[in-house]
């Protein structure tokens, strides 16, 4: 079958790369007619991103960013499962635990930022903590979401084979509950990749949220939307890394949904 082709329609992935280089053409051809001060073009912007990318900024700011936020991704998520999982379980645990869990989930990460500031300091650990603390909630609540309406036939069948409770927990509740799990994760990779821009604004000396931050101030303003740039390709790249990870380990229920791989 044609990359281009299929069935004589165009592939909807070519679509989007075509709209995507529409909307990229149309902000080159506006900012080099309109000439505003606070809009370079999108050739200055991806320079900017490039020499961000290839110049020591990668190593001293790019990369530790990346390396902070998967850090804290990987924590707040398995916090989350790790906790959420059995609570959804354990059902008479939920009513006891649930009012705290939702006052907590319903506080910002970014807004407990000056706390973090103040017990931790300002350095790479309470970034990679703020991170994780941003992280875990979604993934937590879905994971007990998902525990919670596991079908109770599966439960009662693990019990009838022997199964104890960590057995059924792991065998059984955990596997039937990933779809709702995985749902929360990719809410978490957006809440994540935030936290960690604005954790590196706060006392921060380096890091793409201050080098967006710190050339902003200095008026450079083709090295700001460079960063935005690098940060939205960043963005993008986790997404395709993670649809591709959440497509082979949801593939039974994708096939049983008809495409829907999220609860």
């Amino acid at each position: 079958m044609s990359a281009v082709r299929s069935g004589g329609r165009v592939a909807p992935a070519l679509l989007g790369w075509v709209v995507a280089a529409l909307l990229l053409l149309l902000w080159q051809l506006y900012a080099e007619s309109a000439q505003e001060l606070y809009l370079p073009t999108f050739a200055d912007s991806a320079a900017a991103a490039w020499d961000l990318l290839t110049g020591t900024a990668l190593t001293s700011d790019v990369l530790p960013s990346v390396g902070r936020f998967a850090l804290g991704y990987a924590i707040g998520c398995a916090v989350g499962v790790a906790v959420g999982t059995p609570l959804g379980y354990l059902r008479p645990l939920e009513p006891w635990v649930r009012p705290v869990l939702e006052f907590l989930r319903a506080l910002p990460a970014t807004a407990i930022l000056p706390l973090a500031l103040l017990v931790l300091g300002a350095n790479g650990g309470m970034r990679v903590a703020v991170i994780a603390f941003g992280a875990c909630w979604p993934v937590l609540l879905n994971a007990l979401d998902g525990a919670r309406h596991v079908d109770p036939v599966l439960i009662e069948t693990g019990r009838v084979s022997g199964l104890g409770r960590t057995a059924i927990l792991r065998r059984i509740v955990l596997p039937a509950s990933l779809p709702q799990i995985f749902a929360g994760l990719r809410i978490a990779l957006g809440i994540a990749l935030i936290v960690m821009v604005l954790s590196e604004m706060y006392g921060a000396s380096s890091g793409l949220g201050f080098e967006i931050l710190n050339s902003q101030r200095r008026f450079m303003v083709p090295e700001t939307y460079g960063g935005v740039l690098v940060l939205g390709l960043i963005g993008w790249s986790v997404s395709v890394l993670f649809t591709r990870l959440e497509q082979r380990a949801l593939a039974w229920h994708i096939a049983r949904t008809g495409g829907r791989s999220g609860a």
